[in-house]
């Protein structure tokens, strides 16, 4: 059995290796979809302790027959990446790992896994949706984080994949959600699926434009994605007084975050972090089988393993190249 390896350089260390005995059930690694945490990892960007195994979103096949789990050989498999400790929706995750991120993940030929870590695919469900379940988690964790109400404006200051299907689950729950990217591919895609308004922060004032579309009101939440290249600095100010905040990265390498804090207590803001959709992947997994979410052009690049490097060397160089790039094994 093949893993591929990091050790921080840019390149693959493949181990190979006997198939161990394991009580657990054996999964072929099918689609791995890499993450600019395993572009950090991958290129030593991170505190990582190496060597290490990257991709924390990934989909396979049940390997061996498992009639005692109901599993036939060849079932197509969500893979939950969440080794969890004490969990709650609206409480903190406490104790919660992430394969890929805090633990090896499944850049590898196959994996064991326990019964409750394994999800069949939907009916009707492929593998271009069923790739994205782990980002329909965050996405629901952001949006659960706080209370909201139907008809509340929700500000989205961030416009990657989770942005965006923020932004669709907001229309699914009658909330009214504005983007604010930087990036016009990110907000041309979030209007095709469906967000009510996108302003381009490099074109018009972020703050002036969700005053207008509120009338003045500023929006009951606001969620931030700490990945894009932006300009953070609105994300308190554009939240009414007494509103909701969540700031929002998965990603091990923070950024800086240049805000004004004491909005925070001038206005009586409550601020949340989410950096992990743990609590919500049965959730996501029942939001993925309605397929009220739109995935259409979301995956813009597809590379054998053999290409993967340069994949993760392209993904470095021109972070905003591809939305989503996906590495078949």
């Amino acid at each position: 059995m093949k893993t591929y390896k990091t050790g921080g350089k840019g390149k693959f260390e493949i181990e190979v290796t006997e198939q161990a005995e394991s009580e657990k059930i054996k999964v072929r690694i099918t689609h791995v979809m890499p993450e600019f945490t395993d572009v950090n990892i991958f290129f030593g960007d991170s505190s990582t302790t190496y060597p290490f195994v990257i991709g924390h979103s990934a989909i396979g096949v049940i390997s061996d027959d498992r009639p005692e789990y109901g599993l036939k050989r060849g079932t197509k498999v969500i893979l939950n990446p969440y080794i969890s400790g004490a969990i709650d929706r609206f409480n903190w995750d406490t104790g919660v790992s992430t394969r890929g991120i805090d633990e090896d993940g499944f850049m590898r030929e196959f994996v064991f896994m326990d019964k409750e870590k394994i999800v069949p695919f939907p009916e009707d469900v492929d593998e271009e949706e069923a790739i994205f379940t782990d980002k329909i988690a965050l996405a629901l964790k952001a949006l659960n984080s706080f209370a909201v109400e139907k008809g509340d404006y929700i500000v989205i200051i961030g416009g990657d994949t989770v942005c965006n299907i923020i932004g669709q689950l907001a229309i699914y729950f009658q909330l009214i959600p504005i983007m604010i990217d930087s990036n016009a591919s990110n907000l041309a895609r979030a209007e095709r699926c469906g967000v009510y308004y996108t302003i381009d922060e490099t074109k018009e004032s972020a703050l002036e434009k969700v005053s207008e579309i509120t009338c003045g009101r500023m929006a009951e939440n606001t969620v931030i994605s700490m990945n894009p290249e932006l300009t953070p600095a609105f994300v308190f100010p554009m939240t009414k007084v007494g509103g909701k905040c969540v700031i929002m990265c998965e990603n091990k390498i923070l950024k800086t975050f240049e805000a004004d804090v004491s909005a925070i207590s001038r206005r009586q803001l409550r601020v949340r972090g989410v950096n992990n959709g743990a609590s919500e992947f049965d959730s996501a997994v029942n939001i993925l089988a309605q397929k009220i979410l739109k995935f259409d052009g979301f995956i813009d690049k597809t590379v054998e393993i053999k290409d993967a490097e340069v994949l993760l060397r392209e993904m470095k160089s021109n972070p905003e190249r591809y939305f989503n790039a996906v590495i078949k094994l």
